[in-house]
């Protein structure tokens, strides 16, 4: 996030002191002011800490930043600039305009040469300059794009190609600047800064537009910013459509949006030759554009005419495939200078175009804006299922959306798209059109998903799998991935590598694919279900890095990825993973992801104070969790809500009845099993709070069958908690035994950190004050215990109860930690007796506590058994 621009709401004349740029240690205040930053806004937030961007920029020769107009470039540089002077660097800027010339330039580095010496001499004398001192040195030019003057792009060319050790040049623009580079890109001594780390995220944006009184969801917020592809000043203006954003996100017609955009677009245009801003318009139809393309549409006389007009500085941006990009924005703002007559046609050239050329998609998005049905609908027919299996749901949705109900269910390839965009969307829909295998696999996929039904769901696998013969990959690899999936719920994990291994061999030298993504979520469910989450993360990061896109596939091992972060206190990361999964996975059948990643964004947004917020997705959560019908959402929203104190809308009688827990939990795949492996967590606080000690052990003791029965660590940790939360909360005086402690440690070292903490939290545990939770290591249980949060603990659950004295819990006193470490050095009673000033007796005494605490027959057991413990013992100094 060191480098996403962010924008919000506030005063433009109050300047934050870290976001101004401030001059050079020894430079003249009456610097020219084309050899200092400019001012910026004081409401741009995101910039303050480019320490991270100062670091990458040590480690190579030059930064380019290029990004279209709008995307902040000169404040993200001349926040760096200050980050760089704060951090003792020596610092130099320039401002390049039409008159910059090489004199200017040298000047800004305070160089002042009485006769023109040429370009190379002058880098010379520069380098020396710059060599002279030991501190590293950031020079800035700024919209160096538009450097003219010869000799100046000699003098940066030469400090490139033969830089001064402690230089760090950055260029800047909306187009690559016109300098010999060298081989510095090729020794990867460049740096590249893009729109894609300048622009804004989703969340960023949401943030911005509730600071602006326009609350749009995660979804509506992701809408928006596919159209503004991150453009801050895009957001800014969204910002003033108020209450008008709120309809468009609704409806996803972002074109009265296009027409205020048009007041930052317009007069850029308008300042190009006549011609370039007749093809730019022109070209506005295509999201993807090259020079045969253009002269196609009547917008261009040469070879060259793109690249010409990119190298105007437009809005253009180069994708790496021979051709260039217009914000999507600003297409839709330019669009409206076209008589829609010109656009239609122009839309059909476009289109037969990208047809002839392979780009297959986007000649369907061509086809459909000029009203070619047919002509898109051959092409979908090709490309659906293929886009299906990679996950790009939505936009297959988008397109057989388009096409009239009549032409699809007359089309029997068209037919079986609807028919599994219907599965993954949790619609019910026709399977005439699917072989019978295939029709078997819908209704099977269907009723373990979307109806949450997967009692039959691996001898039903079974029986599809040993019947088919040369079916589909795609169906194939589905029906083994639902196997997989009643098997990891019932601890079957031999079958789950057996079942998903044919999937993972599929998968090898491409892209990761939906079944893929599953198959993901499964292997590393089944590492977290043995304890190590470690290796869970390990698979989930690994999966990510084969798909680099935004779809469906992404989010499913993204929202496992997020409660995987979460769980070892990765709190920003676990963040921005589950808003990223979220859109995604809201209008899919895959609830236990949408729960992985509505945990994670409830309770981070809880953590960080944000109540509305997680307020809110709970709100989301609910809604779905009734349209659906899903019993496991439901366990969720209710467990949430008693953590944040609000006041419960579904009644728990409903979801698993006290009556009825014990039928639920003998199947751990079913609905109910999962849905009380959530409730039970409130289940213990109700227990806790109604100080009903039977209740709180029956509860515990089903979580642990369930934890048996589906061979689950995270399960088996959570009961050996509940077992253990009177003593803890101060309800009991008997000592925790001191194999729980141990498994508890375990739990807690091998990654279970805020399944442990987020009980603790909310349970009213407290320890006295001689309780040293300081002296041991910070990845056992007993650790834990002090991040537990008394600000966030529920009065209510507590009971009103108050501990006496002494009755709270107490697992080792600071004293018999010590008699512990006297005993680690070897040290007799009389000895541990003179070091602690205490009185033979008393260390006996204290030594008795120690052996009954820790279960220890002898001194040498007691002190192996502090150490199994996680306890720190003080080593004995060496005398000197």
């Amino acid at each position: 996030m060191g480098g996403k621009m962010t924008v919000q709401q506030g005063s433009r004349s109050i300047a934050k002191p870290r976001l101004r740029a401030v001059p050079n240690e020894g430079a003249s205040a009456l610097r020219p002011r084309h050899s200092a930053p400019p001012r910026f806004p004081a409401d741009l937030v995101g910039l303050a800490t480019q320490r991270v961007w100062l670091d990458k920029l040590f480690q190579h020769e030059i930064g380019i930043v290029c990004a279209p107009v709008g995307y902040g470039k000169t404040a993200w540089c001349a926040t760096l600039f200050t980050e760089a002077a704060a951090a003792g660097w020596r610092t130099a800027w320039l401002s390049v305009d039409a008159e910059t010339d090489a004199a200017m330039l040298l000047a800004a580095f305070g160089l002042d040469l009485s006769e023109d010496i040429g370009a190379p001499a002058s880098a010379d004398a520069l380098a020396r300059l710059i060599d002279a001192d030991p501190r590293p040195m950031l020079f800035v030019a700024d919209n160096a794009d538009r450097l003219a003057d010869p000799v100046a792009r000699g003098i940066l060319a030469g400090l490139v190609r033969y830089p001064p050790e402690r230089l760090r040049l950055v260029v800047v623009g909306r187009a690559r600047p016109d300098i010999a580079l060298g081989d510095v890109e090729a020794r990867g001594m460049a740096l590249a800064i893009g729109r894609a780390d300048l622009g804004m995220s989703d969340t960023a944006i949401q943030q911005f537009l509730a600071a602006s009184g326009i609350a749009l969801d995660a979804s509506e917020a992701r809408s928006l910013n596919r159209f503004l592809l991150g453009w801050p000043a895009g957001v800014r203006m969204a910002a003033q459509c108020g209450d008008d954003l709120r309809a468009m996100a609704a409806a996803g017609d972002w074109r009265p949006l296009a027409r205020r955009l048009a007041a930052i677009v317009d007069p850029v245009v308008d300042a190009l030759p006549a011609a370039m801003g007749d093809m730019l318009a022109r070209g506005a139809v295509a999201p993807w554009l090259d020079d045969a393309l253009c002269l196609l549409m009547g917008g261009g006389d040469s070879g060259t005419a793109v690249r010409d007009l990119a190298s105007h500085s437009t809005f253009l941006e180069a994708d790496g495939d021979g051709g260039f990009r217009i914000l999507p924005a600003v297409r839709a703002a330019l669009k409206i200078r076209l008589d829609p007559a010109d656009a239609v046609q122009l839309h059909r050239v476009a289109g037969r175009y990208y047809a002839a050329r392979g780009r297959t998609a986007d000649a369907v998005d061509q086809f459909l804006a000029c009203g070619d049905l047919d002509d898109a609908a051959g092409l979908i027919a090709e490309l659906a299922m293929p886009m299906i299996r990679n996950g790009a749901i939505d936009r297959v949705a988008a397109w057989i959306d388009h096409l009239p109900p009549e032409k699809v269910a007359a089309a029997p390839r068209l037919a079986r798209v609807r028919a599994w965009l219907a599965l993954f969307r949790g619609e019910s829909g026709p399977t005439d059109h699917a072989a019978p295998d295939e029709a078997r696999a819908l209704d099977l996929l269907r009723r373990a998903y979307a109806d949450d039904r997967p009692d039959d769901i691996v001898e039903t696998s079974d029986r599809l799998l040993a019947a088919s013969a040369g079916e589909d990959d795609f169906v194939t690899d589905m029906v083994r991935v639902a196997l997989a999936e009643g098997a990891a719920g019932r601890g079957l994990f031999g079958l789950v590598h057996d079942a998903l291994r044919p999937v993972m061999q599929h998968g090898v030298g491409r892209p990761l694919d939906l079944a893929g993504a599953l198959a993901a979520r499964l292997k590393a469910r089944v590492s977290r279900a043995q304890g190590q989450l470690g290796e869970a993360e390990r698979l989930l990061r690994e999966a990510k890095a084969r798909h680099g896109g935004s779809d469906l596939a992404s989010a499913l091992t993204d929202a496992a990825l997020a409660r995987a972060c979460y769980e070892r206190d990765a709190l920003d990361d676990a963040a921005d993973l589950s808003a990223q999964a979220l859109p995604y996975l809201e209008g899919s059948i895959f609830q236990d992801a949408l729960i992985d990643a509505f945990i994670v964004a409830i309770r981070v947004a809880a953590s960080a104070g944000q109540g509305d917020r997680a307020a809110s997705l709970i709100d989301r959560a609910e809604l779905l969790a009734f349209h659906r019908g899903w019993a496991p959402l439901k366990a969720l929203c209710i467990v949430e809500r008693a953590r944040l104190r609000l006041p419960q809308t579904i009644d728990a009688e409903t979801v698993v009845a006290i009556g009825e827990e014990e039928r639920a939990i003998v199947d751990p795949l079913s609905a109910p099993a999962r849905a009380f492996a959530l409730l039970s967590e409130m289940r213990a606080y109700e227990a806790i709070a109604n100080g009903d000690r039977p209740r709180l052990t029956t509860v515990a003791d089903r979580l642990l069958r369930l934890a048996s029965s589906s061979d689950s660590a995270e399960l088996r940790a959570s009961a050996t908690l509940f077992n253990i939360l009177p003593q803890l909360s101060g309800r009991c005086d008997k000592m925790v035994e001191l194999e729980t402690v141990r498994f508890l440690n375990h739990a807690a070292s091998r990654g279970f950190r805020r399944t442990i903490v987020d009980v603790l939290d909310v349970t009213g545990v407290r320890a006295v004050q001689n309780f040293c939770s300081e002296a041991y290591s910070s990845d056992c249980f007993l650790a834990l215990l002090k991040l537990a949060e008394p600000s966030r603990r529920n009065p209510a659950l507590e009971g009103g109860y108050s501990a006496a004295p002494g009755e709270a819990f107490s697992f080792l006193t600071e004293r018999e930690i010590e008699i512990l470490s006297a005993l680690n050095v070897g040290e007799s009673n009389k000895e541990i007796a003179r070091t602690l000033h205490l009185a033979p007796e008393t260390v006996k005494w204290h030594l008795k506590n120690v052996m009954r605490k820790l279960r220890a027959g002898s001194r040498e057991e007691a002190v192996v058994n502090a150490t199994m413990l996680g306890l720190k013992l003080i080593e004995k100094v060496p005398a000197a």
